[in-house]
């Protein structure tokens, strides 16, 4: 507690005024407390004064905001109790040290603003915590504030309070619905949240419902013949409910095409954010329902497998990922994100990054080298470049 509450005392010293949040002396200040606290034997505050020298370090050379209220906001992990408390508190904390270091340093950032960085970092902060981990959670969520303040502070959009509102509310009771249904866990609710509001903010809300139908029919699609897949061993666990890295594994590429879109209006973008979703939907409806066929194929050599192995496909899953690739895109044409004319282009370039998807699971994953959410965002991400390169040329 003491450390933290040394490095907290410090951050504050960065609201104020040159010269005195000179990131110099504060960088100097942090690496004094540091060096002090080396020959104490509490690993775990050791390792946040370490992260935290490390990011006052980088504070001379970029935005000294986004690293003093990191080690600012991290400081209330102490105060931490339950998902919704613990956004609740991240985010406060976070409006607390914009707003005063706006006022201080006579900056004239608008309050939605300072808001919506705030929550993205308590959102953020706040999923740390609920990450089973061994590691310090002091320290991820430091590294994980660190991150989406300088992301944010990058991408934030023009919103004002009522869209920002809206967008969190609109996120945050579908997925709050997902958790009751056994949808999403705990884990799933807070980066849903997340990932919804942001995907508003930046797009519009038929985006959102693009991303919304991938999870809704990816998770009924994940009940098919479930006692079956779950006799056999190869069922999801929790029932299916999604997880964190499960969310942002599909999500996070999704994410990145609906930013690009938001920031440059290029309907390039808006095409690749489809592509991503009917990537990883076409990927979960021929994986779930692949996981019941009697005959599935090693992709790499057509050997025949065992139901469930990594890299399987089968004549059933191709049509289930044929399925998801077409009903994706029919549903962003008819919010009127996708024109007609490139409906095949987009489908066409899902069903192509699917197998990507099964390639990486055949190759690298099943060698331990990526883990399936690692490939689930690979896979999506050349969902959307394959619809960019084809679009292009």
């Amino acid at each position: 507690m003491v450390p933290a509450a040394i490095a907290l005392l410090i951050s504050l010293v960065g609201i104020m005024p040159y010269p005195v949040s000179d990131p110099r002396l504060i960088f100097s200040l942090m690496f004094l407390v540091t060096a002090v606290y080396s020959r104490q034997k509490n690993g775990e505050y050791f390792s946040f004064l370490l992260i935290a020298t490390f990011l006052s370090a980088l504070a001379c050379f970029m935005e000294k905001a986004i690293i003093y209220a990191s080690i600012f906001v991290a400081f209330f992990h102490e105060l931490r109790r339950s998902p919704i408390w613990d956004i609740g508190i991240y985010t406060a904390s976070g409006a607390i040290f914009f707003s005063i270091y706006s006022f201080l340093n006579n900056l004239e950032i608008p309050f939605p603003n300072i808001l919506f960085i705030a929550l993205a970092g308590g959102l953020s902060a706040a999923l740390m915590e609920s990450v089973k981990s061994e590691r310090d959670r002091r320290v991820l969520v430091l590294i994980a504030l660190a991150t989406v303040f300088a992301i944010f502070k990058i991408y934030i959009p023009t919103a004002s309070i009522e869209s920002l509102a809206i967008a969190f509310l609109i996120s945050f009771l579908l997925s709050l619905m997902a958790l009751k249904a056994g949808i999403a866990d705990e884990t799933g609710l807070v980066s849903a949240t997340i990932v919804g509001t942001v995907i508003i903010l930046f797009s519009n809300l038929n985006f959102f419902l693009v991303l919304l139908f991938f999870y809704l029919v990816g998770s009924a699609i994940t009940k098919y013949k479930y006692s079956l897949k779950a006799t056999l061993g190869i069922a999801e666990p929790s029932g299916g409910a999604r997880g964190f890295s499960n969310v942002f594994g599909n999500s996070l590429a999704p994410l990145f095409f609906a930013m690009q879109y938001g920031v440059t209006k290029e309907e390039i973008f808006a095409f690749a954010f489809v592509a991503s979703v009917a990537t990883a939907l076409g990927d979960t409806m021929a994986s779930e329902v692949g996981k019941t066929a009697e005959k599935v194929y090693l992709i790499t050599n057509f050997r025949r497998v065992k139901p469930g192995t990594n890299g399987g496909i089968s004549a059933v899953g191709e049509v289930a990922a044929i399925l998801g690739c077409a009903l994706t895109s029919l549903l962003a044409f008819t919010l009127g994100i996708l024109p007609l004319n490139y409906l095949t282009t987009v489908a066409v370039s899902a069903f192509i990054a699917i197998h990507i998807d099964s390639l990486l699971g055949a190759t690298l994953e099943i060698k331990g080298y990526l883990n399936n959410s690692a490939v689930n965002f690979l896979a999506t991400l050349f969902g959307g470049i394959i619809c960019i390169f084809f679009v292009y040329y």
